[in-house]
């Protein structure tokens, strides 16, 4: 049997009720699905050890379940829970055992959500498939690590530096880049991401940046950085949510252009987006969730 298979035999025995979801993210794409999961879960499992599997489908299950409730939430009072950085640092990123938990379950979410596994597919075609020969790629809260260490295992020739407010990212994902073999080409240091603002400017071919913007105060700052640290030419892959709630959701992003605008005021051309929604929704939802990817490339000739 393969980790793929592994996966869906504990789903089916464990959480029956979360296998449809599942099965409806293989459905998006089944030779990329059965790839990257087999890939991600193998890196899992020389991560974590023996119990990988139970441990990181189980946090997925929390996490998903966690999302859920949060969004109802939402939808029952039009505003997400939480509006302050430091709270949320107080009682998720700076809390080991619940980051831990927390990142093992949005580790699987990658492959495991439909429209998270579109976003994957979007990741490898079109932003992995345009890095440069060597390129020096900077990850902005690489969280789990997945998607640098991604990078890297397809590209033997890039060089990553890695930025996290949390301890338990450095840890998890150091792990993760060590389980890969990649290791030696990646370094993770913990930083706030807006202190980047004082790096060089134009260190990078490349920048990484999931799912941070809409857990910060101000997401402006954060994408003058990403526009700071790249080079002119340079590419970025930056995702962010639109009206979907989670325990550490900060900014409320409405409609796909305030990141599009957002992008271009920092020197970014948005050559590509992609914005995908859950397969299922809360019944009579007021609000649409939404995970969008953009690829922005740092303009060399200003905008017109």
């Amino acid at each position: 049997m393969s980790r793929r298979d592994d996966l869906f035999a504990y789903l089916l025995l464990e959480h029956p009720r979360s296998l449809r979801g599942v099965q409806e993210a293989r459905d998006v794409d089944p030779e990329r699905f059965d790839r990257v999961a087999d890939r991600f879960l193998g890196w899992a499992e020389a991560a974590r050890g023996a119990d990988y599997l139970s441990a990181c489908a189980d946090a997925m299950v929390r996490f998903s379940n966690d999302v859920i409730l949060a969004q109802a939430r939402y939808e029952a009072t039009g505003a997400y829970e939480h509006s302050s950085f430091d709270h949320c640092n107080d009682e998720v990123y700076g809390k080991r055992e619940v980051m831990d938990d927390y990142l093992w379950g949005v580790f699987l979410t990658n492959f495991c959500w439909a429209h998270h596994m579109e976003i994957s597919a979007f990741y490898e075609d079109r932003f992995l498939a345009r890095l440069p020969a060597s390129p020096a790629m900077v990850e902005i809260a690489p969280g789990h690590g997945g998607w640098g260490v991604w990078a890297m295992h397809t590209r033997a020739d890039a060089s990553l530096q890695g930025f996290d407010i949390s301890p338990s990212s450095i840890a998890i994902a150091s792990s993760v880049a060590q389980a890969a073999g990649v290791s030696d080409r990646v370094t993770y240091t913990q930083r706030n991401a807006l202190d980047l603002s004082a790096m060089p400017e134009g260190i990078a071919d490349a920048v990484i940046c999931s799912f941070l913007i809409e857990h910060l105060e101000q997401p402006d700052d954060l994408m003058a950085v990403i526009g700071r640290l790249l080079k002119p030419g340079g590419w970025a892959f930056v995702t962010g949510a639109l009206t979907a709630a989670q325990v550490d959701h900060i900014y409320e992003f409405r409609r796909e252009s305030e990141l599009v605008l957002m992008a271009e005021k920092h020197g970014l051309r948005v050559c590509e987006t992609l914005s995908v929604s859950p397969k299922r929704i809360l019944p009579k939802a007021k609000f649409l969730p939404r995970s969008m990817a953009l690829l922005c490339q740092r303009t060399t000739h200003g905008f017109w």
